[in-house]
C-alpha cells in the first residue's frame, strides 16, 4: 500500500513547531535544498500493513530473471563506483 506524504519546503522562516503539528498528523517529507527528510511521530509504525510473505513470494517468482551477462554487468558496475567513489567532488 503506498503511501503519499505532505512535502514542505524548509527555509530559514519555517517553524518546528508547526512542522511537529503537522507530523502528529501524519508522516510529511521535509525538502531542503533538494533533499528529502521523512518526518514521523516515533511510535508510527513503518511495517504497518507489511506482508512477509508477499515479499518471499515475490523473490521467489524474479530469483533467476536476471542472466549471467547482466549480472557481471551489474557487479562491473558496483565495482567501479567503489573504486571511483560515490560522493561528490566536492563533498569530505
Amino acid at each position: 500500500m503506498a503511501t503519499t506524504h505532505k512535502t514542505i519546503r524548509v527555509t530559514e522562516e519555517t517553524g518546528l513547531p508547526e512542522l511537529l503539528d503537522d507530523a502528529a498528523r501524519a508522516p510529511i517529507l521535509l525538502e531542503r535544498d533538494g533533499t528529502l527528510f521523512r518526518l514521523s511521530r516515533a511510535d508510527d509504525d513503518l511495517f504497518a500493513g507489511h506482508d512477509p510473505e508477499r515479499v518471499r513470494d515475490g523473490l521467489r517468482r524474479f530469483a533467476g530473471t536476471i542472466g549471467a551477462e547482466e549480472g557481471e554487468r551489474l557487479k562491473a558496475i558496483v565495482d567501479r563506483g567503489r573504486e571511483d567513489g560515490t560522493r561528490p567532488p566536492d563533498r569530505p
